[in-house]
């Protein structure tokens, strides 16, 4: 545990580093560096280095590899968000089945898969294992351009975020095999930092690419040539895939894996419940409010084509560049504001700014139902995401202050478990609402407005209320640290 004397400051090569950065460390691991700012002894570090002499070349370029992976994985969501009005009036599908193809079949298999994927990156070569996701998601991709039937895009779309599970565990487990431990701060920072850029980048791109297939059919391969944009573009997307997997190949590790002791899952049992109110509150709190701006996300780019008669292209390329404009603003006015506050609020900071953001995200959200021209809508989606973020990026912290390292792992993970349960059914409710509430030519924006707005108010009353008794679950957890 860093003590009071570094004025909650790490030191990495001599040179202090803010608590944000080590936050950035612990949400991967789940444990905070050492006051060295390494984690490693001189013994550790020499027995690394002399694995891997060649490691800043090879660790580098293998970082670059899961970002470019992730990037990938980003554009295929992004494309199915974006073509989802046009494969709905080609396939006549429902909003409903829209729903449960942006939410439960994306999003809710891959944390069902997440678990079997990072036990197998345990215990085999996780380059087999991240090149053979790759080609499972590519051959899902490929599948889901070329299905004719609800089914078959629900089974698809099952393959592609089955394939795309193996990034969260697989890269995580990867970085301590291409760094040395005094360099996962910086690399674990390019990680999570291009997976959020990658998000709106994948749009943008995603965006560009059907723009471009609609206007060059004439040009197209013969192998797409003939089908329908949406089809066309999702199935050239997924030509990134073998040149990539080709690369992990490429790839070398040296692995490293230190044994980890057991904890005692009594020991989890008793933090959860000594502080139940806590953990209920938190969890929940950021669950649905990060869910509730999931199904926003999901629909933003149907609404936009339905209602504002926007193309696929146009919704890229602005939200890729905008969107990811307002997410790193969000972010940063984050850290701006932890860094002012926390003389005054101590430990307690983040939970503050976190809930006084996703209070402005919520005053912002009112007025959805209201939009009527493009560029209304569009302003919302900005300032919301924005706000979104600047909390959403504090959920970490919040959660590796509340919770003692030996557990810190779990805690975080059940945490992300809540979320990720949450944003699977949202988009299908909204898809619900449309089809059997919200019928007239609003309908969609309607329903939206009906699952975002109250899903945002819940989080916000579930943090309060989780609130009450984080300053004294911050105590116990540290208590736990100073007296193991």
């Amino acid at each position: 545990m860093v003590g009071p004397a570094v004025d909650r400051r790490i030191r990495l090569h001599g040179k202090p580093r803010s608590a944000f950065i080590t936050t950035c460390h612990t949400l991967v691991y789940g444990a905070s560096l050492d006051e060295t700012g390494t984690g490693m002894n001189h013994g550790e570090s020499e027995e690394w280095l002399s694995a891997r002499p060649n490691w800043r070349r090879w660790g580098w370029y293998g970082l670059g590899v899961v970002v470019l992976a992730s990037i990938v994985g980003s554009v295929n969501r992004g494309l199915i968000a974006l073509i989802a009005e046009p494969m709905k009036q080609s396939m006549a599908l429902s909003d409903s089945e829209i729903g449960l193809l942006t939410g439960l079949a994306l999003t809710f298999v891959t944390a069902i898969a997440t678990y079997p994927v990072g036990w197998i990156a345990d215990r085999f070569d996780r380059r087999w294992l991240l090149a053979g996701c790759i080609l499972i998601w590519t051959v899902a991709t490929v599948g889901f351009g070329f299905a004719t039937s609800f089914r078959g895009l629900f089974l698809c779309a099952m393959g592609i975020a089955a394939g795309e599970a193996v990034l969260g565990p697989v890269t995580y487990s990867m970085i301590p095999d291409l760094f040395p431990k005094e360099r996962w701060v910086a690399a674990n920072f390019v990680f999570v930092t291009a997976t959020l850029l990658g998000t709106y980048l994948g749009m943008a791109l995603g965006g560009s690419l059907f723009g471009w297939v609609a206007a060059n059919a004439a040009v197209l391969p013969g192998f797409v040539a003939g089908l329908e944009p949406w089809r066309a573009t999702i199935v050239l997307s997924a030509l990134t895939g073998p040149p990539l997997a080709g690369m992990v190949f490429v790839m070398r590790l040296v692995r490293m894996t230190p044994p980890h002791a057991k904890s005692a899952q009594s020991g989890v049992a008793a933090y959860f419940r000594e502080n139940a109110r806590t953990t209920v509150g938190i969890f929940f709190g950021f669950g649905l409010s990060y869910a509730a701006f999931g199904a926003q996300a999901q629909w933003n780019a149907v609404i936009l084509q339905r209602l504002f008669k926007e193309t696929p292209a146009q919704i890229g390329q602005f939200l890729g560049v905008f969107g990811a404009a307002a997410a790193v603003a969000g972010v940063c006015l984050a850290w701006l504001a932890v860094r002012s506050l926390r003389a005054r609020h101590g430990d307690e900071t983040p939970m503050l700014v976190a809930r006084l953001a996703l209070l402005c995200a919520l005053v912002v959200s009112l007025p959805i139902p209201f939009a009527s021209k493009a560029w209304h809508f569009y302003a919302v989606i900005l300032a919301k995401i924005g706000f979104t973020f600047m909390a959403n990026s504090l959920s970490p912290t919040v959660l590796q202050l509340m919770s003692p390292s030996p557990i810190r792992g779990r805690v975080v993970a059940l945490g992300g478990m809540v979320t990720i349960v949450a944003a699977s059914f949202m988009p299908w409710l909204v898809g619900l609402l449309s089809d059997h509430v919200f019928t007239g030519p609003r309908g969609i924006i309607l329903a939206m407005a009906a699952v975002a707005i109250p899903g945002l108010a819940g989080g916000l009353l579930a943090l309060h209320w989780g609130s009450r008794t984080l300053g004294e679950t911050i105590a116990r957890a540290q208590a736990r640290e100073v007296h193991p």
